[in-house]
């Protein structure tokens, strides 16, 4: 917040002598020290005491307006400006007696709170009676007018976007700034001025700040961390960091009797290994005797903008740019004009991957109030006239420091907004609307033949034979990022000491236009080579792995449950030289499963490429071996490989892409908070109404069971099933459980007796059951495994539980593929499949929110198993025993309308488990009618049609699923292109319906309820989560729509 330097008596030259009548000050100490915390801006210590103070004199219009001149300077207070500084021209004895100070931030505390045309009248008054000699304060006057008219206008035009705030994790109750995010967003660093290191505090009551860096792991940011070389007992302050995470930007000032500022300089951290070098100051061209605030070098290493107020700018902060000299230093700082700066602090420069569009944050442009953030982009030489990135982005406070990724669709920035956890923090930005640049990420590391990592390379790209970029990989771990643009040609050349150069091209399609992907390059050792040797490849062929993201659903029970034979996917095509031996590193191929996610507008080239073979038998064997780990792959004689058995570099499956979903009309995407789940409703009622076997007099006894190696072929058969055990003993002790009706008693392979209760078909199941039982006085009851009925034997140490399936292979690829998540596991089947999972989870609920943020992340093929004693069994979606056939047309990640199949008619969706939409066609007794009814379906041109039984837990999102009469819910948004209903998680699980409406709009609500009055009592609850658009609406207007 830009802090107002017009207070009554305290440093004004617009004051009048008359100042307002004062009630009796009951402690004139503690107002003297009032006011030596308010002139050192000290506001939140001067409001307690002017509080305090008030609370004995209520009409005082001093300490009214006092009071109210500090809530306007408290980001998180300034709503209560306005009523206290109204009062203090109230409680004055003659409108006569105010001073323009008052009535000039009551104007500024109108403006903060948007109330722009209230603001306008006192700004418009208070231009009658300054005096036309003080031009100083008429012009700024006359600023503050104008700002009010942008406000106006740019509040009734807002931009379609969400904002997100990144939650207590980032942000605290102090402040948080200079959000600076790497392009692949999987680091952040900050500056907080939270208690960090030495615990100073500095005059205005913050601690002094420090540098905190935090990585973002499976979707979710980590706990912030301080970097402790980088953070002294004064100020530190991160302002920057490179988009490759290797370079870190730090600004630091010379304090003066920790008052003022003589100047400050930007220094420079850059990464070696996992840790971060001592900060070293830049050079003479960009540092200077007066302020550099901030920083933005470009993504391609060559080009610096920063921010300084040394002589010979327009006015204020000024935004410089410098290049890099072809010796490697940089040249001569150039002001970047009037264009871009203007009389007032224009800073925060941020320059974009595509290297043409800045964004900046001006008090000078078009701004609404404070610092807004602008957009400008270089044509030809020449920046644009800035454009204000429209309301609700830009607020009444300042908004600074705004880092878009590269694809355009996400931004991260620092501001105070409702909801802030206290001062200002730190926010993400959805912007659905907003231009793409079309550019790729590329990322990876670079290994030798072993697959350890290759210190000290250089990357070296270019175009039409001009290098474009020079890139240091990571020295310790050998770690590259670069972008690109999509649809070009690159050379890419690779030199490190010990290894033959690798020169080759790199094409990129237009379609990868905002993607990322992720690649190992092997480097080869510098040995002698002979003449028949092999070399690298000469050319890079990337695939678009998005296309052949499936999702495996029912892995048990059908093997028909698949994608058609006729459906295949290109592998990569690497050219090849003659013999050499050298350890195989193989191009990881995808192996494809069931229900393939259909893309109806977009198919694959396979021209050219080999296609046969290439789909997997979906019914996997259900056993597969111990985990082991990942070893050097097999040759896979449907992929071509070269004689020397590298494919060098390796380009890996694209695990990284962006949302597909359609842009929303209606923005509003909510915080993901996690709720926790409920005991299921149905599960109660399952247990209290739920006929048991009694037995008379005694507990059912039941014999000793077999071995493990009768479980695997249980399992097969479809005997698997589980129980809870209640309790386990030496002797006999069935009057402990008389309470519960049905407990059996058995005795087990460990010969104790196990009371055990119920009988469940997967684990899910039991542990709902489990957590019902406990709440009945049973505190420890566990989940065993039934076999044919009887107990099976477990490993001493064994132990059930959920995982998620990332992938199957069939070549097994390296773990460093999987370097942005922790505990990946490799089980290796007997079918020849290579599985890898990802974590241990007892509740189910919880493996599913895991599992969405995974698809998030670009792990399409992502869904829940179970594993009993540390063996992978079986699919986490079961099928019911149902003789009910379907056919199920094509299965999607994110809907189409049912008016999509008009030409079927009869179509429904179901959403299974994982949140998939499969749409199916009509429903048959027997698999015969449905094959017979195959064909009709396969002529209107869905080819990827199938015949199936019902799953089991199927739901229609219909448009009948809420009563109507007489009941209101709180439609939450509407969109052109639908949303999946796991999208709206934090306003919890089964909360929001959706109605697809007469006009083509899907129209997602929050729960119903039986008066409007208690659906707008929710209403604040629903905004806060981040739907801005929500509003209460009749139910029945839906049936009607």
């Amino acid at each position: 917040m830009v802090i107002f330097s017009i207070y009554i008596g305290i440093c004004s030259p617009y004051s009048l002598n008359a100042s307002p009548k004062k009630q009796k000050i009951k402690d004139r100490r503690k107002y003297q020290i009032a006011e030596k915390f308010l002139a050192n801006g000290n506001y939140s210590k001067a409001a307690s005491i002017y509080k305090e103070l008030l609370d004995q004199a209520s009409r005082n219009a001093d300490l009214n307006f006092k009071l109210g001149l500090c809530y306007l300077n408290i980001v998180s207070e300034k709503s209560k400006s306005v009523d206290l500084i109204e009062k203090s021209i109230q409680y004055t004895s003659s409108k006569n007696n105010v001073a323009i100070d008052v009535y000039y931030n009551l104007a500024k505390a109108y403006h903060t709170n948007y109330q722009f045309r209230e603001a306008l009248k006192v700004y418009k008054d208070l231009q009658q009676i300054i005096s036309p000699q003080n031009t100083e304060f008429r012009n700024e006057i006359q600023r503050e007018i104008k700002m009010c008219k942008n406000g106006l206008e740019l509040v009734k035009n807002p931009v379609n976007i969400s904002i997100v705030n990144l939650g207590n994790k980032i942000n605290t109750e102090f402040a948080e700034h200079s959000p600076g995010v790497t392009a692949d967003e999987s680091t952040m660093i900050f500056t907080s001025r939270r208690n960090g290191t030495g615990s100073k505090l500095d005059i205005d009551g913050q601690y002094f700040e420090d540098i905190y860096i935090a990585h973002k792991e499976n979707g979710i940011w980590s706990e912030p961390m301080g970097i402790p070389k980088l953070n002294t007992i004064d100020h530190d302050a991160s302002i920057s960091i490179s988009a490759d995470g290797q370079e870190l930007y730090i600004y630091k000032a010379g304090y003066l009797s920790r008052k003022e500022s003589e100047g400050g300089d930007i220094y420079v951290s850059r990464l070696k290994g996992n840790e971060w070098s001592e900060a070293k100051k830049l050079g003479p061209n960009i540092n200077s005797k007066s302020k550099e605030s901030h920083i933005s070098i470009s993504a391609d290493g060559r080009t610096i903008f920063f921010s300084s107020d040394r002589p010979g700018g327009y006015g204020g902060m000024d935004i410089y740019t410098v290049t890099k000299l072809p010796n490697g230093k940089w040249g001569k700082a150039k002001n970047l004009g009037p264009a871009i700066n203007t009389e007032y602090n224009d800073d925060a420069p941020f320059i974009h991957p595509d290297g043409k569009t800045l964004y900046f944050s001006s008090a000078g442009h078009k701004t609404m109030g404070g610092l807004d953030i602008f957009k400008s982009v270089n044509i030809k030489g020449r920046w644009t006239t800035p454009v204000n990135v429209g309301y609700p982005i830009n607020s009444t406070d300042d908004d600074i420091y705004y880092t878009p990724t590269p694809d355009g669709k996400r931004a991260y920035f620092a501001s105070y907004r409702t909801g802030s956890l206290g001062r200002t923090d730190i926010f993400l930005i959805k912007t659905p609307d907003a231009d793409q640049a079309g550019l790729f990420v590329l990322k990876g590391k670079i290994v030798n033949t072993n697959g350890k990592a290759v210190g000290g390379a250089k990357v070296t790209v270019s175009k039409n034979g001009k290098t474009i970029g020079i890139y240091t990989p990571n020295t310790a771990t050998g770690k590259f990022l670069f972008i690109i643009d999509a649809g070009k040609r690159y050379e890419i050349e690779i030199v490190a000491e010990g290894y033959r150069t690798l020169r080759t091209v790199l094409n990129i399609p237009l379609e990868y236009a905002n993607k990322e992907n992720h690649s190992v390059i092997t480097l080869l050792p510098l040995t002698l080579r002979t003449k028949d040797e092999a070399d690298y490849p000469q050319t890079i062929q990337l695939i678009d792995f998005e296309e052949s993201k499936l999702n495996q659903v029912g892995a048990l029970e059908s093997s028909k449950d698949s994608i058609p034979e006729n459906k295949q996917f290109a592998t990569p095509e690497v050219k090849q030289d003659s013999v050499a031996k050298v350890e195989p590193v193989v191009e990881a191929r995808k192996e494809i499963k069931k229900d393939s996610i259909i893309n109806s507008q977009k198919s694959i080239d396979t021209s050219g490429i080999d296609q046969s073979k290439n789909t997997e038998k979906l019914k996997e064997s259900n056993t597969v071996r111990k985990e082991t780990p990942v070893t050097k792959s097999k040759t896979d004689s449907n992929i071509s490989i070269p004689s020397n058995g590298v494919v060098t570099p390796k380009v890996l499956p694209n695990v990284s892409t962006p949302d597909k979903v359609s842009t929303p009309t209606k923005v509003s995407v909510p915080d993901k908070v996690t709720e926790l789940a409920k005991v299921d409703e149905a599960i109660q009622k399952e247990i209290k109404d739920k006929p048991i076997i009694k037995k008379e007099k005694s507990i059912q006894k039941e014999s000793t069971i077999d071995s493990k190696q009768s479980d695997i072929k249980a399992i097969d058969s479809g005997a698997l099933a589980f129980t809870l055990d209640l309790g386990n003993f030496n002797s006999p002790r069935p009057e402990l459980f008389e309470k519960l009706d049905g407990v059996i008693e058995t005795k087990g392979p460990d010969n104790k007796y196990h009371y055990t209760y119920g009988k469940f078909k997967d684990y899910k199941e039991a542990s709902k059951v489990q957590k019902v039982i406990a709440k009945k006085g049973f505190k420890s009851p566990t989940i065993k495994i039934l076999t044919n009925d009887k107990l099976a034997k477990e490993e001493k140490g064994g132990e059930i539980y959920y995982t998620i399936q990332i992938m199957a292979l069939k070549i097994p690829i390296e773990a460093e593929f999987f370097e942005n998540l922790d505990n990946v596991k490799v089980y290796v089947g007997e079918d020849g499949l290579t599985r890898f999972t990802y974590r241990k989870f007892k509740s189910y609920d919880k493996a599913v929110k895991v599992m969405n943020r995974l698809i998030r992340m670009g792990y399409w093929d992502a869904f829940i198993r179970t594993v009993i004693n540390d063996e992978l069994l079986y699919s986490g979606v079961q099928y019911t025993g149902s003789s009910t056939y379907t056919i199920q047309v094509m299965a999607l990640r994110y809907p189409k309308p049912l008016s999509y199949f008009k030409d079927l008619g009869n179509v429904s969706v179901f959403v299974d488990k994982s949140g998939l939409y499969r749409y199916t066609y009509g429903s048959y007794n027997s698999k015969r009618d449905a094959i017979l009814d195959l064909g009709t379906v396969l002529k209107n041109g869905y080819w990827d049609a199938f015949v199936r039984k019902s799953l089991r837990g199927e739901r229609l999102p219909a448009n009948n699923s809420l009563e109507t009469e007489n009941y209101y819910t709180i439609q939450v948004m509407a969109l052109k292109n639908a949303r999946p209903l796991n999208y709206f998680d934090n306003l919890g699980t089964g909360n929001v319906q959706l109605f697809n409406g007469k006009d083509g709009l899907s129209r997602y609500t929050f729960q119903k309820f039986s008066s409007q009055a208690k659906a707008k009592s929710r209403l604040s609850t629903v905004v806060k989560k981040g739907y801005l658009d929500a509003f209460t609406r009749e139910i029945k207007w839906y049936n009607k729509h």
